[in-house]
Order: C-alpha cells, then structure tokens, then sequence
C-alpha cells in the first residue's frame, strides 16, 4: 500500500510540472522587491570649523585666527567697540563675547567693523547675545561672526538697522551658527501694518560691492524682511554668496532676496513662510540645490524687479507648497523647471548632505551652542544701577501754524539756475550769495550729478551707475542756540520722472553748537518706483517710516508731475515735534505727525540741509527751485503771494 500511495503522488507531481501555465526553462522569473523608505535621519557632523562656498575662495576666511592673535573677552559693547578701535593692523584679532551686548552698554547704536580686515566676533557657550544692536560691516575684508544670538535690532537708531549688515567693498565674511530674529508684531495698536514691518529691517543683508560670503548653520525666525542681497535694482555688483545649512522659519519674505550676481543656496531647511522664499531678481543666478522646502508659499520665484533673475533647480523636496502667479512678468518655480545655470568654482561636495536627511541635520545642528568655544570665565559682572535723575516734565506739543501769519519772509532761495555748486547759486536770507558743497565719501570727494538746463532747472540723475553717492550740502541753516521750540518750513518746485525711478533725497538735521545728548533731522524721499511711490519721511514717525500719497494706497499722488512740496517742522525739544506735509498750495495737510519722537541726528551738532542721493537706489528728477526758512513754520495759506519773485513755477501760491 505505501508503494501504491508514493507511486500515485509521484504521477501527479509530473502531471501538475506538465501545466503550460508554469514557467518553462528559459522563462525570466522578475520580482520586485519592496522600495524601502528614503533615510530622515540626522547625519552625524563632526567638523563644524570648515569654511565652504564663496568665502572659502581667494584665500578663504581666517577671521581672528593666527599665531599670533590678540583674544579679548567682552562684556560689554564699549569693549568690543575699543578692541576694534585700537586692533593691531598687523594681528588677527578673536573678540569672545561672554554676555548681553546692548545699547546702554555699548554706548552706540551699532558695532561697526569698518575699515579693517581679520577679525572673529565669536559668542563664547551659549552666553553670546547681541540685544537690539547688531553689526555694520563696512570696506572690511576677512571677517567672521559665529555662535551669537542677535535680535530686535531697530530701524531707526541711526544705524543701518539690520542684525548684520554688509555693505561693500567687503568680502571674505563668514556668519556661522548664529540666531538671528525679530518680531512679527509689535505691541503699539497705533501702527499701520506698513509701520510694524518697518519697525525692524533685515537680519542679515548684503549691499554695494559684498562678495565672497559664506551664511551657514544660522536660525533666521521671526522677520519680516528678513535677508536683501543688493538695496535696489541699480545696486549692480558681481555678489558672491553661499548659504548652507540654514533653518529659516515663521518668516515673512526674503530667504533671501538677491539682486545680480551668483548665489549658491544648498542643504536649507525651510519651514513657513508667509509670502514667498529665493527672490531671483535683475539677472541674478543661484542654484539651488538639495533643500527641504515646507509649509510655505512661492519658495522659488522672480517677482518685483525691472529684470527677472535666474535658478537651477537641483534635487529639492517641495512639502505642502502653495505657488501664486505674481504680476505680468514675474515668474515662479512650480514647474520644477530650471531657468539658468550656476557652477560654482569651489568644492563643497564633503558637505553636501542628501536631499531627505537636510531636515533633521539642520535642526540638530543650526543656531548656537553647537560649537566648540573655551569656556567662560563666568558671568559677566552685573551692570552698576544707572544714577536716577529726576523726570522732567514733558514738554508741552507745540502748534504746526506760529500764532501770527507773516507779512514778508527773509528766504534762503535755490532758484536752479546754475547746479548748486556754482559760486552764488544760493541767496542766503541776508541777501548774500552762497552755494552748497559737493560731499565726499570714504575719503572721495563724490561726483556731480546736477546738470543745469538751462532753462532755470536742474536735472539730478544717479540712474547711471546707482551706487553712486551725490549729495549738495548747506551748513548752518537754521539757528542753533538750543532754544526751543524751533520752527523750519521748506518749498521745493520738483517734477518727477516717467522711468518709475526714486526722485530726491532731502535730508535736514536740526542740531545745536552746544549739544550733548541726541537732537533731531528729517529725512524726505520723494519716490516714484511703482507701488512705492509717493512722499516717504523716513523713519520720522516715533522711529517708523511714513509714505504720503503712496501709489498702492487711496488718494495716490502721480508723482511724474511738476508740484510744490511743502514740509514744515515744530520742535518743541531736541528730539520731539510736529511735521507737516502739504501739495501744490492746498491748505489742507497731506499728512501731519503730531508730538512724535523725530529721527536721531547723526550727531548731535549737526545742522545742515542736503539735496541728492545719500544711498545705492537710483534717483531722477527736475528741480525748478527750493526755498526755506526758520522763521516759522508756515502753512500754504500764510504764504500766499510771499514767495521769492522770479524763482519758477509756483503754482498754487500765487496772490
């Protein structure tokens, strides 16, 4: 029976061979084997003191290292302003920055490393902290800024404003695993939305002739504006910059925004933000490669410039994206299509880590503490109490319009009849000839560019090479005794231009012979670029910038068009007044800010006007005539048929 059982079991194991369903020999047999899930974990880095991109190039980025360094340890900011101050030009010099770095101590409203080379500023643990001042990095070359917390840094201190600002000619600087943020809002209900965006400004921002910089294992949070790379679309430098590493969140725009030049943005982990991330603006190209992109909107794009910019898009994740066409013109990533090339001249593969594993790196690694420091000394002695002096009353707000009207007023007149250089351009208010002075920049006395007409109008144009600085001063122009209130009132006849370009700066500072503490000035930009233009009065609104009949607001002044602008100031102390606006002779205010705390004074001497371009954008405009006093602080009505005869166009205040 068991014979029969196996015999019968055999048959059918042949049987069941023989179905033509089977494979057959030669038949390829495929199996797919299941895809295992990509790898997010952290990799391990155990070398953080590599410089790599831009600013390994050309030497690389030393900073304060060498043999024969200086080190100091600070803990205040008047110690770190002294080492840089007294620095040894022939020896690197290491700042470790051992406590909380402020205004109060440092005495100032900005560190600036300004004309000097080979310098670290290096938080020591994670005891580094930079609290509402940041850096001013000025014609400064081989500079690095390492393990510091620096946040609500603010725009109105006299100082660039941002937590990090770069302006060239500088280059070989390195910003390594730093902190750096602001806030989102601000607890002041009075403000415009407009206002609280501008109550801080960048955190790390790169302007003029900046290359060979390095941004890496940073935090950037917290911001509206949060890195600029080139101040408008006339700052036209070869920029080099490489950010990596990076963990950029709860942001609004920026991340960065880069005008011209090369940019190389890898391994950055971006976690929301609010309208948009890489602006690729006027011919830029950054390659953009292996970044984790989360939660936001239009992470790649070029939007807002006169000319686009470019990108290579290389093995990016793109995670809960949401993409918005902008204007005609503007073009954004959401086809994952490349718009350019970048090779980039150095290596930097050792540090590239894959595309999947950037996340949890960068959230391991970026920000302070992460470093190897020496270790403190211990904290830093605590701040000896201020002596409290008695509070003086506050002064009581004095009226825009002076009590009586005048009958006649002394002018200082401008009649552009000649640039403003030409030995008698100006009549002073005693009926004497003057003229204004061409300013200098780093030593260089700047070029002029005012061209007389010669129809008894000045052009000022800076569209040619917008780095460019002209400005025409006047001193003493109006009494500096200390007493107060003062008044100021100022007539300009300007006509705009077509070519959506920045029209004139107009700066006044109000200082005293005598004074020692913080007096005023006023800063006017007429501004004809797009949604900007309108009357800007910068910073002049209890530390935030004011725009009067701004294009993208109701009532939007054409400022193409030839007008009188017409400002008065009411001074009741140094540093607080009254500014009114008015247009074309109309009695009615434009604007009027009331018993605000008016722009600090670069110093507190300082009393001059200034016509021109003071910064990197690129202004045009007609100048008919200009005329001040400060006799009072007249409206359009009390000037009526009061003007200098023969000056130009003044329609409006006519008799």
């Amino acid at each position: 029976m068991y014979q029969k059982t196996l015999l019968t079991l055999l048959l059918s194991s042949l049987l069941v061979g023989c179905n033509n369903n089977d494979p057959v020999e030669g038949d390829a047999v495929i199996i797919t084997p299941p895809v295992a899930p990509p790898n997010t974990s952290a990799v391990i880095l155990t070398d953080l003191d590599t410089v790599y991109g831009y600013a390994s190039e050309e030497g690389g980025t030393t900073g304060g290292s060498g043999e024969n360094r200086v080190e100091v340890i600070a803990c205040t900011g008047e110690e770190i302003i002294e080492a840089l101050k007294s620095k040894d030009p022939a020896r690197p010099l290491t700042i470790w920055v051992n406590g909380t770095i402020t205004l109060q101590n440092a005495k100032d409203t900005r560190i600036d490393i300004k004309d000097i080379q080979d310098v670290s500023i290096i938080g020591l643990g994670t005891q580094g902290e930079m609290a509402g001042i940041g850096f001013n990095i000025v014609r400064a070359r081989n500079v690095i800024i390492r393990n510091l917390r620096i946040h609500h840094v603010r725009a109105n201190m006299n100082a660039p404003g941002d937590g990090i600002s770069i302006e060239g000619p500088a280059s070989h600087i390195w910003i390594d695993h730093n902190e750096l943020y602001n806030s989102l809002t601000v607890d002041d209900t009075s403000l415009t939305l407009d206002q609280v965006k501008d109550y801080y400004d960048g955190l790390i921002d790169a302007k003029g002739d900046a290359k060979h910089i390095t941004i890496s294992f940073n935090k950037f949070h917290n911001s509206w504006k949060t890195s600029l790379v080139g101040s408008s679309d006339s700052d036209n430098y070869e920029r080099t910059l490489t950010y990596h590493h990076n963990h950029w969140y709860n942001v609004n725009s920026r991340l960065p925004l880069f005008r011209f030049g090369k940019g190389h943005i890898y391994n950055n982990f971006y976690d929301g933000a609010i309208e948009s991330g890489i602006n690729s603006r006027m011919g830029a190209v950054i390659r953009v490669e292996q970044n984790h992109f989360a939660n936001m909107k239009n992470p790649v794009m070029s939007m807002f410039s006169q000319q686009v910019g470019y990108w290579q898009l290389i093995d990016n994740i793109f995670e809960n994206i949401t993409w918005e066409p902008g204007a005609p013109g503007s073009v954004i990533a959401n086809d994952n299509q490349s718009t350019g090339e970048l090779n980039v001249p150095y290596r930097y593969q050792q540090s590239l880590i894959p595309v999947h594993q950037v996340k949890e790196t960068v959230l391991r690694y970026a920000g302070v503490g992460k470093i190897n420091t020496p270790p403190s000394p211990g904290l830093c002695p605590a701040p000896a109490p201020a002596p409290v002096e008695p509070e003086e009353p506050a002064p009581e707000p004095v009226p825009i319009d002076p009590t009586l009207p005048p009958t006649q007023v002394d002018w200082v007149s401008y009649s552009a009849d000649t640039d403003p250089f030409t030995a008698g351009a100006l009549i002073l208010a005693d009926g004497s000839a003057s003229q204004f002075v061409l300013q200098q920049s780093g030593g260089v006395t700047e070029p002029n560019l005012f061209t007389a007409n010669g129809n008894g109008t000045v052009t000022f144009d800076s569209t040619a090479a917008g780095a460019d600085r002209s400005r025409a001063k006047i001193e003493s122009i109006l009494r500096a005794d200390g007493v107060y209130p003062k008044y100021f009132t100022l007539l300009m006849g300007i006509k705009g231009n077509n070519d959506g370009q920045r029209m004139l700066e107009t700066e006044i500072a109000f200082g005293d012979t005598a004074a020692t503490t913080p007096t005023s000035r006023l800063k006017i930009v007429l501004r004809g670029d797009g949604n900007n233009a309108g009357i800007q009065l910068e910073n002049a609104n209890n530390g935030s910038s004011v725009t009067l009949g701004k294009a993208n607001e109701p009532d939007p002044l054409d400022m193409t068009q030839y007008r009188v602008y017409h400002f008065t100031v009411a001074l009741s102390s140094p540093t607080t007044g009254n500014v009114a606006v008015y247009v074309a002779g109309n009695n009615t205010p434009l604007g009027v800010l009331e018993n605000v705390t008016m722009r600090p004074a670069s110093n507190a001497t300082d009393n001059y006007l200034q016509l021109g371009d003071a910064g990197n954008s690129s202004y045009k405009t007609d100048i008919d005539w200009v005329i001040w006093t400060d006799a009072g602080a007249y409206t359009p009505t009390m000037l009526k048929g009061l003007l200098p005869p023969g000056i130009g166009d003044i329609q409006g205040y006519e008799n």
